[in-house]
């Protein structure tokens, strides 16, 4: 799969986290987040491509600008699929994306 057809997927996947997230279907909508996430951090996208799908935080963790990924929507369905439903017992915790960048590019992710 070239570059190109992986992005388009995640943009897909984008798409189908806010059909989850207006079903109520949490989980999947973690999961969606969480694997365009994990792709994009592997395939180490471009900054700008980063920021189109997670948005952009400055100083103190304001949101200066939503990505495709709501960061409230975000924490919504964490909420939901982790900490709700599964008694918070997932190993996996909400994190700005850039702490999860930073992370997954020093191999302790």
């Amino acid at each position: 799969m070239g570059g190109k057809e992986l992005l388009e997927k995640q943009y897909h996947r984008a798409g189908l986290f806010e059909d989850y997230i207006k079903e109520k279907k949490w989980p999947e909508a973690k999961h969606c987040y969480d694997t365009v996430l994990t792709v994009l951090c592997e395939a180490e996208a471009e900054p700008e491509i980063m920021l189109e799908f997670f948005g952009e935080r400055g100083e103190r963790g304001k949101i200066l600008k939503e990505g495709l990924f709501k960061e409230e929507l975000v924490q919504k369905a964490y909420y939901e699929a982790a900490v709700k439903r599964d008694g918070g017992y997932e190993n996996k915790k909400y994190r700005p994306w850039q702490q999860e960048k930073d992370a997954c590019m020093s191999g302790t992710a």
